[in-house]
């Protein structure tokens, strides 16, 4: 206590300062540091778990780009196979088409020779009956007077 009063400090100022400092602590306490804590903790609360959402939703993102992929790679063999034979039946239906026509083509000229045939025999035949008119009529222009064979 001595030293105290040699400091110029008493006992009643004492309580007073120590009363003082412990409302001070307190209404600080109260008022400034305990919801700076609860906030500065919120705040990292919301942040760790923002970078874990983050964490979790980037993991799932990759997941379903994955399965994107591989489905979009299953379609499309699936449209490529379709179209693959889509393509074969069109080309045997054109092969098919193309003998149909290349067989009615030959069955036509087969017929038209025929016909050409049939008319060179019967222009032969023809002729062959006008012959001897024709000789006739030759052989009287050159000899000047009518001839009948």
């Amino acid at each position: 206590m001595e030293l105290l009063k040699s400091l110029g400090i008493d006992v009643d100022t004492l309580w007073i300062h120590v009363l003082c400092f412990a409302v001070g602590y307190l209404s600080l306490s109260n008022l400034v540091f305990k919801p700076y804590a609860k906030a500065l903790k919120e705040r990292e609360g919301r942040t760790v778990g923002g970078e874990e959402l983050a964490q979790k939703l980037l993991v799932q993102a990759a997941e379903i780009n994955a399965d994107y992929e591989q489905k979009a790679k299953a379609i499309s063999a699936s449209i490529r196979a379709e179209y693959d034979k889509n393509r074969q039946e069109a080309q045997r239906e054109s092969e098919a088409l193309i003998a149909s026509a290349r067989q009615e083509a030959a069955k036509l000229l087969e017929a038209s020779r025929a016909t050409i045939s049939k008319e060179i025999a019967s222009a032969k035949a023809a002729l062959s009956a006008e012959v001897p008119s024709i000789t006739a009529a030759i052989t009287s222009k050159m000899a000047g007077k009518e001839i009948s064979l």
